[in-house]
């Protein structure tokens, strides 16, 4: 057979690249819970924003465990005044990063980077719940809190165990013994101590579950719990998993919600959107045992602001501005600073995506040259989503031409020409996420 004068491109990514697919995401949107690693957000580099998420640490983690935080703000403004659109920062992935710190050692190794001693940081034990809202799927604040108990349940990184079999390790310790009717006592002491307003009792049947030997079993329960369920019964769902983490030794979760934009999108009603609004405090502030353990951060940029802004302060919830009197409840996240921060954040998709038994370096940023990795910098308007999807659309031309490398002028060119494939407007020319997180592909 003879070869042919040019190569598919993703042949010629394996043969001559020696990367096993184009290693960028096509989105640049973290569909968080997903299969793939391009998407789901594990291989941003969390160096890229490494002082905003120690500025969460000092603010959102102390501020829960120490000064009774009960909402934080992750905001991103835009990269200059007017920005339209203050979205692909990062905020999905600093929160998945956050709570993943949290949850390998209840809160320990993040304590200690602020300074506190061993001691202090054994103190008060803290993890991390994540959900999202969606426009699809999650509208409710009932589905989300559902969605964060699946979180515990179902989230893990390769062979690393949940948070719910952390939990449960943590709870035989307490309890002395791995018999679930022991196990099952504590958390009942735990519930019968609250002595303030609550919702109801807790969810029994999920009790069980989360104190079974077998991991599987409370994400199998969780499954089979309808959709309307899960609107109309997540806050209780939630104030079990608590009950659970509270009888394991947890003395504070933070819970990291995302898309917050989609609750407030204008296509909700607005009576609905106020009604949820609402919830936030009847729900977390004003009900146990979320009003003893429960912090909240949620992400916020100006559409959003605007939008859920009235019903926000209708609520008596804290301000989300970002103003001088809001620094200790607030973090933003800055556009890409340099190219070396560009490139930072290329690097680690492109290590991910390498061969094996390649003789590539690992940290090389080949078939870009760093001119080339200059020139998609000063053309991402400093955002790291466009970033990858304009890096995600070079490489695709130019395996396809069959290129040896990339240099600047080979950007120019793929950029000039598939412009419209690049926009900085999110949805142009790239499908659509899934409206539902899988946790249990993390």
């Amino acid at each position: 057979m003879t070869t042919p004068a040019t190569l598919p491109g993703p042949v010629w990514m394996k043969k001559r690249w020696s990367l096993r697919n184009n290693p960028f995401p096509i989105t640049g949107i973290a569909r968080l819970g997903g299969s793939d690693l391009r998407e789901n957000g594990l291989l941003y580099e969390p160096d890229v924003n490494a002082e905003q998420l120690q500025e969460s640490i000092n603010k959102f983690v102390l501020g829960a465990a120490y000064s009774g935080l009960k909402f934080g703000y992750l905001w991103s403004t835009g990269t200059a005044p007017g920005d339209s659109d203050a979205r692909g920062f990062g905020k999905s992935v600093l929160m998945q990063h956050l709570t993943g710190l949290l949850n390998k050692d209840f809160g320990r190794t993040a304590y200690l980077s602020t300074g506190l001693d061993e001691e202090d940081a054994a103190e008060i034990p803290i993890c991390g719940l994540l959900t999202s809202f969606d426009t699809a799927q999650i509208r409710s604040l009932g589905a989300a809190l559902f969605t964060a108990v699946e979180y515990a349940t179902d989230f893990r990184i390769g062979d690393e165990p949940t948070l719910a079999q952390r939990l449960r390790l943590e709870l035989i310790a307490r309890a002395e013994s791995d018999d679930p009717r022991a196990l099952l006592k504590v958390v009942a002491d735990v519930h019968r101590s609250l002595r303030g307003r609550t919702l109801g009792p807790p969810d029994d049947k999920l009790i069980v579950a989360l104190c079974d030997e077998d991991p599987n079993i409370a994400a199998e329960y969780l499954d089979r719990i309808k959709p309307a369920s899960r609107t109309r019964n997540g806050a209780v769902y939630l104030a079990t998993f608590l009950l659970f983490a509270a009888a394991a030794g947890m003395k504070h979760v933070l819970l990291c919600c995302d898309q917050l934009e989609d609750l407030a999108s204008t296509t909700m009603a607005r009576a609905k959107r106020d009604l949820e609004t609402e919830r936030f405090r009847d729900v977390i502030v004003e009900t146990l045992p979320m009003a003893d353990m429960l912090s909240v951060v949620v992400t916020m940029h100006p559409r959003a602001a605007l939008t859920i802004g009235t019903a926000w302060e209708l609520a008596d919830l804290p301000s989300f501005d970002t103003t001088a009197a809001n620094q200790r409840s607030t973090v933003t996240l800055p556009g890409l600073r340099n190219v070396a921060e560009a490139g930072k954040l290329l690097t680690r998709y492109l290590d991910a995506a390498v061969k094996p038994g390649s003789a590539r370096t690992p940290g090389d940023l080949y078939p870009l040259t760093k001119a080339a990795v200059s020139e998609l910098f000063g053309r991402s308007n400093r955002k790291p989503r466009d970033v990858l999807r304009k890096a995600h659309v070079v490489l695709e031309a130019a395996a396809a031409e069959n290129l040896d490398g990339i240099d600047v002028a080979d950007v120019r060119r793929f950029l000039d020409t598939l412009s419209s494939a690049v926009s900085d407007d999110p949805g142009a020319g790239f499908p659509a996420g899934p409206v539902a997180l899988d946790w249990s592909r993390g």
